[in-house]
């Protein structure tokens, strides 16, 4: 019970990190990525989501980190100084999935 604990509170301290990385003005940060490194990144925090999210609970990936990978790239698009990208959008759902996986083939080889 303790392990599934730690995976709540790792899951949900690493989505505020995303959840804000995608909301902050970008016009106040450096330009930390070249033309499409951008979404190298964004599989990347979502391939994180995904898995912590799977780690806390069997349904957690599918019932909040695949809503939250689409409705945080939709957000952008009402923000006014986000802009909303396809690819980006994909980028997210892709690392969720991918996350997905990582996670239940590692349990499929701890057994």
């Amino acid at each position: 019970m303790r392990g599934r604990r730690l995976s709540w509170l790792l899951f949900g301290a690493w989505t505020a990190l995303v959840v804000a990385a995608l909301v902050v003005p970008t016009d106040r940060l450096p330009r930390l990525f070249w033309q499409g490194l951008d979404k190298v990144a964004h599989t990347a925090m979502f391939t994180v989501m995904g898995t912590l999210a799977q780690a806390a609970a069997p349904w957690a990936g599918l019932v909040i980190a695949l809503p939250l990978a689409l409705g945080l790239e939709l957000v952008q698009k009402r923000l006014p100084y986000r802009t909303f990208d396809r690819v980006e959008l994909l980028a997210n759902v892709i690392g969720v999935a991918v996350g997905l996986g990582l996670y239940e083939a590692a349990q499929r080889l701890r057994r």
